[in-house]
């Protein structure tokens, strides 16, 4: 019976930079020590992650009982079992290279090694620096750094309460008007401006969603367009650590490229991401030379400046701005689905629905500004389909009474959809103030 793989789980080890070492050397040493102890991986100075004094590296180790166990390459000669004489536990081989992935010993002798070679280290799946710990009890990878975002979409006014529920935190909500050169949108934040409202990027809407973030020196974004989900990360890079690979370089595939997937950032395909976004040639082009450029300078500026979004955008997700400062933002809290469903919006909405039966002659002001368009949408598909029920009562199954109770369901879901209560959404003693 084949062995159960063990789960593996992200780690990091940080060693303190001597006194008097450049940060960049102290960067290349770590590398050289863990790339002689096999650990695939990857390192950046921590000045990055907001612990100047540190240099940081991170790996993957297996999860056991005794602690985490890095995992690490060897190469053994033909017909000897890899790691048999280290008491570590063959994970993966390929046996054209001969190299193998293993789960080693233990942190122990990695912080041994480590601390031999530097001193002051800390190794574990949370790292503790004098500035506090690595990662914070949110995951994120940062000391003392803030993590922001902000989505953009068409999102209809009438939808907030949706969205506060799929973010399951407060959100501002706020529509902002198209100018002469920026289009309209949709702007949505959480209520603390640390909030992560990702979740939001998922709702379905007409278009591409857009989800912007940033945490200290890295920003990004992420498109949510039908099935597609593409994005890309802005900032200082973390260099990848492959012990097979000795030089560094090699575009032959590598058993090390199981680990370094699951930790590096995979480079967006720009194509994919221009047709995610629905751009033009000239907007695609410039949007692929803004993804080619190494940690360009003001990445979102120049992001926000193809895709012609309104100054708001930035100005939120920096919080140089509150949503709720805006004419017609509203603030909405997280409610079950179906209160959030039925929610009364104060801002109206133009929906596509609205338009069709408006054009047949239904007005249907009232009803679509009381609740989002797909929710009037199943109301109104509803009608037909619980008429129909009723006349089956009645005729097929004989049973009037059943027939009298979807007849009668029918109506009230006919005038539930169709009756303007509150037209607007306002309160009804401040219609015409």
């Amino acid at each position: 019976m084949p062995r159960r793989q063990p789960s593996l789980e992200l780690c990091f080890a940080s060693v303190r930079v001597p006194s008097g070492e450049d940060a960049e050397v102290a960067r290349l040493r770590l590398a050289d020590v863990l790339r002689g102890a096999g650990i695939v991986g990857a390192t950046i100075e921590g000045r990055h992650v907001g612990a100047s004094d540190w240099v940081v590296a991170k790996f993957l180790a297996a999860s056991a009982k005794d602690g985490p166990r890095p995992v690490a390459v060897r190469r053994a000669p033909a017909g000897a079992t890899v790691g048999a004489d280290r008491d570590e536990d063959w994970l993966l081989s390929d046996p054209e290279t001969g190299w193998a992935l293993v789960a080693t010993s233990g942190t122990p002798w990695l912080h041994r090694t480590l601390e031999a070679a530097f001193g002051d280290v800390r190794v574990g799946t949370v790292l503790s620096f004098d500035e506090g710990p690595f990662p914070d009890s949110a995951g994120m990878l940062s000391v003392g750094l803030e993590y922001r975002d902000v989505v953009v979409a068409d999102f209809p006014p009438h939808e907030s309460a949706m969205l506060a529920h799929t973010a399951r935190v407060p959100v501002r909500f706020a529509t902002v008007p198209a100018s002469g050169t920026t289009r309209a949108t949709t702007i949505v934040t959480g209520l603390e401006s640390t909030e992560d409202v990702s979740r939001v990027a998922f709702w379905p809407t007409k278009g591409p969603v857009l989800h912007l973030w940033v945490n200290g020196g890295w920003s990004g974004f992420l498109v949510v367009a039908g099935k597609a989900v593409v994005g890309h990360e802005f900032g200082p890079g973390w260099v990848a650590l492959d012990p097979t690979r000795p030089d560094g370089e090699g575009d032959d595939e590598s058993i090390a490229d199981v680990v370094l997937d699951e930790i590096m950032v995979e480079p967006s395909d720009p194509d994919a991401v221009a047709s995610a976004l629905g751009l033009d040639e000239a907007r695609a082009e410039a949007l692929r030379q803004l993804l080619a450029t190494k940690d360009p300078a003001d990445p979102l500026d120049r992001l926000a400046a193809i895709l012609a979004l309104p100054a708001e955008v930035l100005a939120a997700l920096r919080g140089q701005v509150r949503l709720d400062e805006l004419p017609g933002a509203v603030v909405e809290h997280p409610r079950s689905f179906l209160r959030s469903a039925m929610a009364d919006s104060a801002t109206g909405a133009d929906d596509p629905l609205a338009r069709r039966l408006g054009a047949a002659g239904l007005d249907l002001e009232g009803a679509r500004r009381r609740k989002p368009w797909w929710f009037l949408t199943w109301q109104i598909l509803a009608i037909p389909i619980i008429g129909g029920v009723s006349v089956a009562m009645f005729t097929y199954f004989d049973s009037p009474a059943r027939g009298w109770f979807f007849a009668v369901l029918c109506v009230l879901n006919a005038a539930w959809a169709f009756w303007p209560r509150n037209p607007g959404g306002a309160p009804s003693d401040t219609r015409g103030a």
